[in-house]
């Protein structure tokens, strides 16, 4: 059997698997979500690279799905945003402070992120990512500063241009406020 009859059974047996049941998606719902998402994270992007932070993106890139197609999640509310964002940056970085760059203390950040989240009704999975990339980072040296710029000045950006841009493609977003 050559590569690509291999590829091509597997490719049949894939699709003989059960789908989940999801309704169509309408066209305009797919631009609505593009364009806030290249915007979003295009200033993000911008930003992250000018904080010689590159590694932002992969929290702010998991928020951008949120915000932008899966925008009626709870967890995707700006309360949810902003405040697992900002715990998951304050967990990171006073863990860094106090114990510096190891294996538990990543485990210890992200952990600490998400219990804090969960007390506060503000889980953000892409919070915890912002946990480990302010411990792995070292906060990029400014400290407690990385809470506000870059984590929630970044956060804020994607929150925003969210806002407008689901406002403007006429979908319901924020389902909550805070």
């Amino acid at each position: 059997m050559s590569l690509i009859e291999g590829i091509n059974k597997i490719s049949d047996q894939i699709k003989k698997l059960p789908r989940a049941a999801q309704p169509a998606i309408p066209s305009r719902e797919l631009w609505v979500t593009f364009i806030g998402s290249m915007l979003g994270i295009g200033i993000t992007a911008v930003l992250a690279f000018s904080w010689d932070c590159p590694m932002l993106l992969g929290p702010f890139g998991a928020t951008a799905v949120l915000v932008y197609g899966a925008y009626k999640a709870p967890l995707a509310q700006p309360r949810n945003v902003l405040l697992g964002h900002l715990l998951g940056a304050l967990m990171g970085v006073a863990v860094y402070d106090f114990f510096g760059i190891t294996w538990w203390s990543l485990a210890l950040g992200v952990t600490l992120a998400i219990v804090f989240m969960m007390a506060t009704y503000s889980v953000h999975p892409p919070a915890g990512a912002t946990a480990y990339v302010a411990i792995q980072t070292g906060g990029l040296g400014v400290d407690y500063m990385f809470i506000l710029n870059p984590v929630l000045l970044g956060a804020f950006v994607l929150l925003l241009t969210a806002i407008i841009v689901n406002k403007l493609g006429k979908r319901d977003y924020p389902v909550t406020w805070w």
